[in-house]
């Protein structure tokens, strides 16, 4: 019998090992390994946690993945990022442009990097291939949210509006997150809500388990046994509040350290906000490989998950879906009406603060510190609900059912 066929565009997918790598690359695996569908993958050439050019085909874990023409350049500097980004944008474009009509029955995209999802989108209906558009990241309405661009910049108005077009072109939209899903309504509200998905992200439950703290490698190579250890765990991207965190960490707990692994454009906020003093309270380390990160987002007590008020809706932090298949409690920085409240509070794994609000921040922290059998119980719940909604297999299966809607 013959495969359907889906083609899945995405910037970033194996040997990089970043969250959306991760996520995705694991994802595909998992459908690949039912044999329910052929799977093609072009990617771009990696380069967060590695720059070792890759050959242009390659088979992986029966997928077959096409690394695109497009540079490498350190994720150091912007400018470096924004021309990987633009380079793969532009093979993608013309491979898409050139590609014969019905080779590939759907096409899986999301919005990383931002502009690509538009003129995929375009071309694949253009070929009468059929899309399903992830929404991660949500651009430029979080641009501007946040105060980075006006929303009266005339390209700014220019990209919002065909992005509203490719939603409603698309065949299914997905959420991954409540919030996330009522901005999409309010956005394009004559598309048909049943195109419309909220489908939660998902983490590798074969890679992460919980690991008894003392006993942790990764605790014992740092020297970390004689701390309560509060850590935070990924891109320090746009939508985090890092502020809170860092005067949080300045003004101290007798005790605790702050581990905080990964990078992004808010460190520099984090670490201004702690001070001097804060640092002494700190370790840090750059984005791990995917052995590294299984022991060190056990190797704490609670990890941060943090969202800014004006980025609700704009994106769900993956890194909470490790930390609760790690048994760990969240201690989440993030309005109560957003995502990532909701899972915590309907979980019971873990406290919910306010962003901004430092002191609520320290005495959460404090309550798990104090309270062992609380928050033991609380890394039980988070393991519990992460097996029943948020593992590999469950988003699989979800994807694999959403497939069959469009093609069977």
């Amino acid at each position: 019998m013959t495969l359907r066929k889906i083609l899945f565009v995405s910037h970033m997918f194996y040997p990089d090992q970043v969250a959306t790598s991760n996520l995705f690359t694991k994802l595909f695996e998992r459908i690949a390994e039912t044999e329910s569908y052929s799977i093609t993958v072009w990617c771009a050439q990696p380069f967060y946690t590695t720059r070792s050019r890759q050959p242009f085909y390659r088979r992986h874990k029966q997928m077959d993945v096409y690394c695109l023409a497009s540079t490498n350049f350190s994720k150091e500097r912007l400018t470096a990022r924004f021309v990987n980004m633009l380079t793969y944008t532009v093979s993608v474009f013309f491979r898409l442009l050139f590609l014969k009509r019905y080779k590939f029955d759907l096409l899986f995209v999301h919005t990383a990097p931002p502009f690509l999802a538009i003129l995929v989108i375009l071309l694949a209906k253009f070929k009468r291939v059929k899309v399903v558009y992830v929404l991660m990241d949500i651009f430029p309405d979080g641009l501007f949210r946040l105060n980075k661009v006006s929303p009266n910049n005339p390209f700014i108005k220019i990209w919002k509006n065909w992005h509203r077009k490719v939603m409603l072109k698309s065949d299914r939209v997905v959420a991954i997150g409540r919030d996330m899903l009522q901005w999409a309504k309010s956005e394009v509200p004559s598309m048909d809500e049943s195109r419309l998905k909220y489908l939660p992200l998902w983490q590798d439950e074969k890679t992460l388990n919980p690991i008894d703290f003392e006993l942790n490698p990764f605790v014992k190579k740092y020297r970390l046994s004689n701390y309560f250890v509060v850590q935070f765990s990924g891109n320090m991207g746009l939508w985090n509040d890092l502020e809170t965190v860092g005067k949080a960490v300045g003004i101290g707990i007798d005790g605790v350290k702050f581990v905080f692994i990964g990078d992004g454009i808010r460190k520099k906020e984090l670490i201004s906000a702690m001070g001097h003093d804060g640092l002494n309270r700190t370790l840090f380390f750059d984005f791990l490989s995917n052995e590294e990160y299984a022991y060190s987002v056990t190797a704490c007590h609670c990890g941060l998950v943090t969202l800014l008020p004006k980025a609700v809706g704009m994106g769900v932090p993956s890194k909470i879906f490790g930390i609760m298949a790690a048994g760990i409690p969240v201690l989440a920085i993030a309005p109560k009406y957003s995502e990532i409240a909701m899972i915590v509070n309907e979980s019971e794994c873990g406290l919910v603060s306010e962003p901004g609000d430092v002191k609520g921040l320290i005495d959460n922290i404090a309550y798990l510190k104090q309270n062992e059998q609380i928050r033991m119980q609380m890394g039980i719940n988070a393991r519990k609900s992460f097996d029943s909604k948020y593992t590999t297999a469950k988003g699989a299966e979800n994807y694999i059912t959403l497939f069959n809607e469009l093609l069977q």
